[in-house]
């Protein structure tokens, strides 16, 4: 009942490249039968897919959403200042961060069919990033690390979250699993669902840096390393005002931690496909 629409918006010269293996239609791309799960939940999963063959074979990877709450349609409204899919929210973040030199995944492929206007199901289609996710890389390899390795890795992500802040952008998911390390040591973030900007609000982005600190588990980050990571996260800043923040940081994180551990999300204790 009522009438429904497909849009599907494509990237750069994307769009022949799927035309050439039948993916055309929104249904070709939510409903593509031959994914590998990777993680899911009541109203979204994740899958990969590999497409293509020799030079033009590609690894994507794509979020689905299905049948969004009202209060999440609510708030994508409110944060786009117009109706938009879930979908399409991570689609402009991720070109917006893009703009700013931020790394990022590259989206590729974006759906959404709506209803009367409203959001009933979406997709966002993105390139297999060229990089290590950081969870499994510290993981894997962090006790191996000399101290400086580690320590250059610690102060890349302060400068990353420095950087993102310096714009007036949160990302309130920005967390050790969702940060990627490049083989030149630089950076990239996913999930991009909750980012919002411009956000000047200095509570925010505490709010950022705690969820990031809870995400460090003192197994392989020490107190020298949050110690190093914040004075570089406030390199220009010191005093008063550094102190209150840090505070607000710290309040923040013991919150989460009274919540839930971020122990939950490293495959030392559940499976990647939690996260």
């Amino acid at each position: 009942v009522g009438r429904v629409m497909d849009r599907v918006v494509f990237a750069q010269s994307w769009e022949p490249y799927f035309a050439r293996l039948g993916l055309r239609t929104f249904d070709d791309f939510h409903s593509y039968p031959e994914t590998v799960a990777v993680n899911r939940n009541r109203k979204r999963d994740v899958v990969k897919l590999t497409l293509g063959e020799g030079a033009d074979r590609h690894v994507f990877f794509m979020k689905r959403f299905h049948d969004p709450h009202l209060k999440d349609i609510l708030a994508t409204w409110r944060g786009c200042n117009g109706l938009t899919s879930q979908a399409g929210v991570e689609w402009g973040n991720s070109r917006h961060l893009q703009e700013d030199g931020i790394g990022t995944y590259q989206g590729v492929c974006m759906g959404e069919r709506t209803r009367w206007g409203l959001e009933k199901a979406s997709f966002f289609l993105t390139l297999e990033l060229d990089a290590v996710c950081l969870l499994d890389y510290v993981e894997e390899t962090w006790q191996a690390l000399d101290r400086g390795h580690q320590e250059r890795i610690v102060v890349a992500i302060a400068r990353f979250a420095r950087t993102l802040h310096g714009l007036n952008i949160s990302l309130p998911d920005l967390q050790l699993w969702h940060l990627y390390l490049h083989t030149d040591g630089s950076l990239s973030v996913i999930d991009l669902h909750r980012m919002t900007w411009p956000a000047r609000s200095q509570r925010k982005k505490a709010k950022d840096i705690g969820r990031l600190l809870w995400s460090l588990l003192p197994d392989y980050f020490d107190a020298d390393h949050r110690q190093m990571l914040l004075d570089t996260y406030f390199a220009d800043l010191d005093g008063t005002r550094r102190q209150t923040l840090v505070r607000r940081i710290e309040r923040f994180e013991a919150t989460l931690n009274r919540r839930h551990t971020a122990r939950r999300y490293y495959k030392t204790s559940q499976n990647q496909s939690a996260r």
